[in-house]
């Protein structure tokens, strides 16, 4: 039995593992107690957190080493997440550079977000930046608006990638 995303699993799927598990004694999963983030939809971390008294003689194997991202930003995440109670914990690590000091910024609305970010994007225009290497991940679609509306106002140049223009929307 191969199950991938283990910390998202819900509770029947769990009884549904233990009882395929008793046939062949034989199971690996892949999961991270610190991305668990559909309690909302039934997931329950304490599945994978219980994995040990679950099934007979298990071997944890930790994947630490990220191939990604620099020492600085692991650093910070391993910070951050074992502030959360009630996980196994990872030492993350890179065998990359150290790389730049991270910049946390909060903001109140979107808009003053969007003012910000373009402001960054124009500086980095200014130092023969290529727009091909500047991008803006969002978790929400509906938070676009705000930069499309400032990069219009701008004349800075955009694409919308794996979603439509706010403005091109059927509902606009």
């Amino acid at each position: 039995i191969l199950v991938d995303e283990y910390q998202d699993i819900n509770d029947v799927q769990q009884k549904w593992l233990e009882v395929l598990y008793n046939g062949q004694k034989n199971i690996c999963c892949v999961g991270d107690d610190d991305q668990s983030i559909y309690s909302w939809r039934g997931a329950n971390v304490s599945n994978l957190l219980n994995f040990e008294k679950n099934f007979e003689k298990p071997k944890i194997i930790r994947l630490e080493q990220n191939y990604r991202s620099t020492q600085t930003i692991l650093e910070c995440a391993s910070f951050l997440i074992a502030k959360n109670h009630g996980r196994y914990g990872k030492k993350l690590w890179s065998e990359n550079d150290q790389g730049e000091k991270i910049s946390i910024k909060g903001f109140w609305e979107t808009k003053e977000e969007s003012f910000f970010v373009s402001d960054e994007i124009e500086k980095l225009i200014s130092e023969k930046n290529s727009l091909s290497e500047i991008a803006i991940l969002f978790r929400v679609a509906a938070h676009t608006r705000s930069f499309e509306d400032r990069f219009i106002n701008l004349g800075l140049p955009y694409k919308i990638i794996g979603g439509l223009r706010f403005y091109e929307r059927k509902e606009i």
